[in-house]
């Protein structure tokens, strides 16, 4: 094997998942990076890099916000979009992904914990992400 088939073999892709709070399918479909997705790399290298500062200046508080700020950029980097069966009907509260809506959504007290939870158990597996061969 060399290294173009090994990178091949290592290729993360996005995913598809449906959100089902309780087991309720709703048609909200979520498309999820792996950690090791560009996008999610970048945030996390921004993260690293305030918090080396905070720690340098040795200030706490400074660091317990930028851990509670990350939570959420992290997820938002995680999600590449989502789509709903049957389309977007924002009237009816459907409305079309930006990363501004996921943003509002991740802080609105009714329906926060549950897709927080979503997106952290869906992205856990590398497995999922990977790609699969014609024999796997």
């Amino acid at each position: 094997m060399n290294i173009n088939e090994i990178k091949a073999t290592v290729k993360t892709n996005t995913r598809e998942v449906e959100f089902k709070p309780a087991g309720t399918p709703t048609g909200w479909i979520f498309d999820l990076r792996h950690e090791s997705a560009q996008e999610v790399q970048e945030v996390m290298r921004v993260f690293q890099s305030k918090v080396r500062d905070a720690t340098l200046k040795r200030k706490t508080t400074a660091y317990q916000n930028l851990v509670a700020q990350h939570e959420d950029g992290l997820r938002i980097a995680h999600v590449a979009g989502w789509k709903w069966e049957g389309g977007d009907d924002e009237e009816n509260g459907r409305p079309a992904f930006t990363k501004k809506e996921l943003g509002h959504l991740l802080q609105d007290d009714r329906i926060s914990y549950h897709l927080k939870k979503f997106i952290d158990e869906e992205v856990g597996s590398l497995d999922d992400f990977l790609e699969k061969s014609e024999s796997s």
